[in-house]
C-alpha cells in the first residue's frame, strides 16, 4: 500500500470539520482558479471524442445497458438531484486539479512522485464524476424529463488542505444521500436503477478513503455510513452556487432549508455546542425547547437523537442557541447532520427529521 502525501498528514490531522454547509462559507475566499472553465471536456453534451477523452481519463465507460422502460416520479427527482450534485462535483475537482497542475500558491506540492500520484488521481475523479453526470442525464432525456443544467459556483477553499477536507465533507454526505436514492428507486418500483447506484456508492466510498488518508485518518470511517435525505443534500450544494444563476433548479421538487451555521465544532467529547441562524425580517422565530425548536443529530444508522435547543442571544435578526452534542453516549463519529426541527419528534429516519427541519442542515464529522 502506498502512503504518500506525508506532508500532508500533519497539515491535515483534524479531527473535525463543519463543512460549508454549516458555516456559511460561500462569502469567504473561493477556489482560485487557473484558466479553469466552470465545465469541461465540452459538457454537458459532449462530442464522441471528448466522450472517449472523458472515459480514458476515467478508466472506464459510460454504462450502455438500456434504462428500464419506465421510472416513477421519485425515480425522477433522483437522478435529477444525482445530476444536480455531479455538475457541482465535476466544476469542483476541474478546478482543484487545474490549480495542482498548475502550482497555483496553496496548491504546490514540492515531492515529484507525490505531486505526479494526485494529478494523476484528480484526473480520475473528475473524469469518473462527468461519466455519473452523464449518466444521470441521459437517464432523464430517456424517460422525457428535462436535463439539469450547470449553475456558476463558488467554493470557500484557497489552498489543497481546505480543498481536500471540503471534498471529504460533502463526498460524506453524498455517501448518505444515495442510501436515500436506493431506497426510494427500491419503494418507486425503480428496481432497475439501484444496481446501478449501488456501483457509484462503492467508488464514492474509494474517494473518501483517499480524502482521509491525505487527512492522516484511517480509510474507513464507521462501520455503517451515516444517512441522509435528498432535501439536505440540495440544500448543502445551493450553498456553493451562485444565487440565480441556476437555470433550472426550480424543476427539482426537494425542500431547500435555511442556512444552519456550527459556531463551535465538536470534538469527540460530549460538549455543548453553540449554533446560529438568521431568520427572515418579520418571522417571529419560537424561543426553542419546550417553545418549539429542538436540535436534532443524524448520526450513522441510528434513531435520530434530539436535545434541548436554548436561545441565548439575538443580533438583529441573527439567533444565536446552544445545545448539548452527546458524543460519549452515543458514540458520534463520522458524519453527524444536525438540524435544528419544529418537532421533538421521536424521528423514525432522516426523512421524518427533514419534514420537520427549519434550519440546517449542519454538517459535523469526528474522527
Amino acid at each position: 500500500m502506498r502512503f504518500f502525501l506525508p506532508t500532508a498528514v500533519t497539515l491535515l490531522g483534524t479531527s473535525t470539520f463543519v463543512s460549508a454547509a454549516a458555516t456559511g462559507f460561500t462569502a469567504r475566499d473561493l477556489l482560485r482558479r487557473h484558466g479553469a472553465g466552470q465545465l469541461p471536456d465540452g459538457l454537458p453534451n459532449p462530442s464522441p471524442d471528448q466522450l472517449k477523452h472523458i472515459e480514458l481519463n476515467a478508466q472506464g465507460t459510460l454504462p450502455n445497458t438500456p434504462p428500464p422502460p419506465t421510472i416513477s416520479r421519485g425515480g425522477i427527482t433522483n437522478l435529477q438531484l444525482i445530476a444536480f450534485n455531479e455538475l457541482f462535483e465535476t466544476v469542483y475537482f476541474s478546478e482543484l486539479l487545474c490549480n495542482v497542475t498548475n502550482n497555483v500558491e496553496g496548491y504546490q506540492i514540492s515531492d515529484p512522485s507525490e505531486r505526479e500520484f494526485v494529478i494523476k488521481a484528480l484526473t480520475a475523479v473528475r473524469a469518473q464524476e462527468e461519466l455519473h453526470l452523464l449518466s444521470a442525464n441521459t437517464a432523464l432525456q430517456h424517460f422525457n424529463a428535462e436535463p439539469i443544467q450547470a449553475c456558476t459556483y463558488r467554493f470557500p477553499v484557497s489552498d489543497f488542505k481546505s480543498a481536500i477536507v471540503l471534498a471529504s465533507t460533502f463526498t460524506d454526505l453524498v455517501l448518505g444521500v444515495l442510501q436515500d436514492v436506493v431506497e426510494i428507486f427500491a419503494v418507486g418500483g425503480d428496481s432497475g436503477l439501484a444496481r446501478l447506484i449501488a456501483s457509484v456508492i462503492g467508488q464514492e466510498g474509494e474517494q473518501q478513503g483517499w480524502y482521509r488518508v491525505l487527512q492522516g485518518k484511517i480509510p474507513s470511517e464507521l462501520p455503517f455510513l451515516t444517512t441522509s435525505d435528498l432535501s439536505f443534500a440540495f440544500t448543502a450544494i445551493q450553498s456553493f452556487t451562485v444565487p440565480g444563476s441556476c437555470p433550472n433548479q426550480n424543476i427539482i421538487e426537494l425542500l431547500t432549508f435555511q442556512p444552519l451555521t456550527i459556531l463551535t465544532p465538536p470534538g469527540p467529547r460530549t460538549q455543548e455546542i453553540t449554533v446560529s441562524w438568521t431568520v427572515a425580517d418579520g418571522h417571529s422565530e419560537k424561543r426553542g425547547g419546550d417553545h418549539g425548536l429542538y436540535m436534532t443529530y443524524i448520526n450513522q444508522q441510528n434513531l435520530p437523537i434530539v436535545e434541548e435547543l436554548r436561545i441565548i442571544s439575538r443580533n438583529g435578526n441573527t439567533v444565536t442557541a446552544e445545545a448539548l452534542f452527546p458524543f460519549d453516549e452515543n458514540e458520534l463519529n463520522g458524519l453527524t447532520i444536525a438540524a435544528v426541527t419544529n418537532s421533538k419528534g421521536p424521528f423514525a429516519n432522516a426523512n421524518a427529521v427533514a419534514r420537520s427541519t427549519v434550519f440546517g442542515p449542519g454538517l459535523i464529522i469526528v474522527n
